[in-house]
């Protein structure tokens, strides 16, 4: 297999130390997303970083469906209130239809209860 076909099923590019922390060109690429302030103009490395963050925007690839968040949200919060056995709490902070969703979630992961003989 060629080098450069292992580097990029092993992402070899993207593996660096967590402890160091963003780096400027991921600051500047989330300051595009974001729509904070500019980079300096004569810095065309930060500019360009910026731009692919506005793309990003723009392009809608950082939105994900409503249905999607929306089913993902109801998980959570059903998740929740069955471990802490708390489902008529869902109502009082949830939307209707989003309390509706984490009901279901709820009762579907309620443990069947073995039968006693």
């Amino acid at each position: 297999m060629a080098v450069d076909t292992l580097a990029s099923y092993l992402q070899t590019r993207q593996q660096r130390s967590r402890a160091a922390g963003p780096r400027d060109a991921d600051r500047h690429e989330v300051a595009g997303m974001l729509g904070t302030p500019l980079p300096p103009e004569d810095d065309q490395d930060a500019q360009m970083r910026f731009s692919m963050g506005q793309g990003y925007a723009e392009g809608g690839l950082m939105s994900e469906p409503d249905e999607q968040r929306l089913f993902t949200e109801a998980c959570l919060h059903g998740l929740r209130a069955r471990l802490c056995d708390d489902i008529d709490a869902l109502d009082a902070y949830l939307p209707p239809h989003v309390a509706a969703l984490a009901r279901k979630v709820a009762g579907v992961l309620e443990v069947p209860q073995p039968a006693t003989a």
